[in-house]
Order: C-alpha cells, then sequence, then structure tokens
C-alpha cells in the first residue's frame, strides 16, 4: 500500500514538473511569437489561459477580438431540419439540427439571425441558428429568385422587412415591406420606374437608412422607408461579361460590390457618397469580404497577428468537403479565381453572438 501511494505521488509531482516546464517554455518565448500562438486557442482556452500569471493574461486579453468573424451555415439536402456551422477561424464545424425549420430555405441574413422561407407553405420566420429560437411573420408568396432582406435583428422594434416584385409589360415595380410583429405586409406601388433594359433584382443591401436594389444589369435603384419614394441612380456598375458571381456588403455605411470572373481577377467597386458612382478599388484598405449570394459581411482589418485583411472569402465544395478560399484583391496573381456558381440557398454567412461561451455546442 506504501509503494502503490509513493508511486502516485511520484506520478502526480512528475505531471506538475512536466506542466510547469510547458509553461516555462511558452513565457520564454518572444512577446510577438506568444501572441501569435495564442491567437490561434479557442475563446474558452483563452479564457483558461488568462487566469495563469499576468504575462499571459495580458497576452490574452489582447488578441481576443471584438469584431469576430462570421460563421458559415451549411444547409443539408436531406430536409429533415438539420444544418452545419463553420467556423473558419478555427476551422471547426458544429453539425446541429432544428425540426422546426424542415421545408425552409434561408432568404437573408444580418446580425445573427437568418429569414427563412417555405415555399410550399408560404411561410416566413426568423431563425437563430446559435440559440434555435424563432419570431414569426407573416406570410407571403415568394417567387425563387426573388430577393428579400430585413434591416436589423428581429428583437429590434426598428425591424423592417423589405422585397420587390415588378411587372416589365406594366412597367411597374411593388414593394412590400412589414414588421416582426405586424399582421400583414403593406403595400406600395411605383409605376414607370423600371431601369432601362431591366431584367431583375439579384442583390438587395440595407445601408443608411434605405434598401439597395442591384439589377442584373448593374442598375441601382433605392427604396427608402420613411418617405417612401423609389429612385434610380444614374449608370450602371461596370463589369466584364461572363462573371461568375456578384456579392454586394456596406462597411461603415460604404457599398461594395464585388464581381468574380473564372478568366481575370474579381472586380470591386465602391459607391461615391456625394457622386453616387462606382468607382473601382485596386485594395479593398484592410476590409475583409465575407461573400455569399444572398447576403454578405465585411469586417475591418484583425487585431491578432494571425487575421486576414483586404480579402475575399467564399465558399467552396470538394466533393463531400466544404471549405473556404481566400483572395487577396491587393496582390496580382496569376491564377485565376476558381469560383462556380451553386445553389444560392445552400449556405450563407451569419455573424456568431458575441459570447460565444453561451453556446452550449461549442
Amino acid at each position: 500500500m506504501g509503494s502503490s501511494r509513493r508511486s502516485l505521488k511520484l506520478g502526480s509531482s512528475k505531471k506538475k514538473k512536466t506542466t510547469r516546464r510547458a509553461k516555462e517554455n511558452l513565457l520564454d518565448l518572444p512577446y510577438d511569437l506568444l501572441l501569435l500562438v495564442i491567437s490561434f486557442l479557442p475563446l474558452k482556452d483563452n479564457i483558461r489561459a488568462s487566469t495563469v500569471c499576468k504575462k499571459l493574461q495580458e497576452a490574452c486579453v489582447s488578441v481576443r477580438v471584438a469584431d469576430k468573424s462570421p460563421w458559415l451555415i451549411y444547409f443539408t439536402k436531406t430536409d429533415d431540419g438539420s444544418y452545419e456551422l463553420y467556423d473558419p477561424s478555427m476551422q471547426k464545424s458544429y453539425n446541429l439540427e432544428s425540426p422546426e425549420i424542415t421545408g425552409f430555405r434561408v432568404c437573408y441574413s444580418k446580425d445573427g439571425w437568418l429569414l427563412m422561407y417555405n415555399p410550399n407553405t408560404q411561410q416566413l420566420l426568423f431563425f437563430n441558428p446559435f440559440s434555435r429560437d424563432r419570431i414569426p411573420v407573416p406570410s407571403l408568396w415568394m417567387g425563387y429568385d426573388q430577393r428579400m432582406a430585413f434591416s436589423c435583428a428581429p428583437t429590434s422594434a426598428s425591424c423592417l422587412l423589405f422585397t420587390v416584385v415588378t411587372d416589365v409589360t406594366l412597367k411597374k415595380i411593388t414593394v412590400k415591406t412589414c414588421s416582426p410583429n405586424a399582421k400583414e405586409w403593406t403595400t406600395t406601388i411605383f409605376r414607370e420606374r423600371l431601369p432601362q433594359n431591366f431584367d431583375s433584382f439579384e442583390r438587395i443591401l440595407f445601408a443608411n437608412g434605405v434598401f439597395f436594389c442591384l439589377a442584373e444589369s448593374g442598375c441601382l435603384s433605392i427604396f427608402c422607408p420613411s418617405s417612401k419614394t423609389w429612385s434610380v441612380l444614374p449608370g450602371r456598375a461596370p463589369k466584364d461579361i461572363g462573371n461568375t458571381g456578384c456579392f454586394m456588403t456596406e462597411h461603415q455605411g460604404k457599398i461594395f460590390l464585388i464581381y468574380t470572373y473564372n478568366h481575370m481577377s474579381p472586380t470591386v467597386l465602391k459607391l461615391e457618397d456625394t457622386r453616387l458612382e462606382w468607382t473601382e478599388m485596386k485594395t479593398l484598405g484592410g476590409l475583409t469580404i465575407y461573400a455569399s449570394p444572398l447576403s454578405s459581411e465585411s469586417r475591418a482589418e484583425q487585431n491578432q497577428p494571425s487575421g486576414i485583411k483586404n480579402c475575399l472569402c467564399l465558399s467552396v465544395f470538394h466533393g463531400f468537403n466544404k471549405t473556404c478560399i481566400y483572395y487577396n484583391v491587393g496582390e496580382e496573381s496569376l491564377i485565376f479565381f476558381k469560383w462556380k456558381k451553386h445553389d444560392p440557398y445552400g449556405n450563407i454567412w451569419v455573424m456568431p453572438p458575441l459570447n460565444l461561451l453561451d453556446l452550449p455546442f461549442v
């Protein structure tokens, strides 16, 4: 018995010495290298490491990023309410299930919420993929290619849903708006306000208190909810023939438009505030744009050493493997941009909550 206790003590002592040695080796690293190592820790491990000593606490706190990168959500083809959340910063996936969204497809993403639509029942609802909370919305018939957006999280009293329907024959635009707690949609009709050579609206974005509607032809229209006015901006967004993707996003009120191609580098455009004209950008100025067909996110340069900047990030599929590709907009590349169009309702970027520790699956 005495020998057994002695061996247990010796083993415990050896483990403590190993842990102490590892801690000392970590603290002996140059501070820049220490920051780089800590920046790869998940949030839970970062918080645990910050309690070890003062030096680690300062390092851990300095690399925590308040402006987190968005996550990618994939919807399976099984139609059972299952989906996959992918954190590109940690390259980790989480498989979840919510039977209540069976039969729904995603329409838009903003502030951590998804707008979902069931084409069979014409039912709409807000869905939070992290908490799995749901908020119902009045039903509405929507076409397959009809786009919809909302202004902010549905938990806010100022949240407004928006969609637009066009009738080229009658030269009519029908705008429909609704708040989450409303009983029905409000309809506003504008006649003779279609852009020239109009085809359809492929992107909708809310920024600066208005909804921006981009047509496939490159024409940009604006709907102002407060004044209930519709205006068409002069000119078109310049793009080359054969574009494979179109993405629109905003950052601090600035509107960005990206066209991707198979045979050339992406084109990045910015809407000038004063002239309301598109100008081409050679760099994103430290921004990273997370692009998906229905809605996109943008983030400023990351504070942590491993952060990415000046990149366009898109989802790609390699067989059953799902991942992301980053294209540095500021660098010339001899490699063509190999991204192909896929089901626009298959995945979308979504913002995770501020406190990931509240998530039971992380």
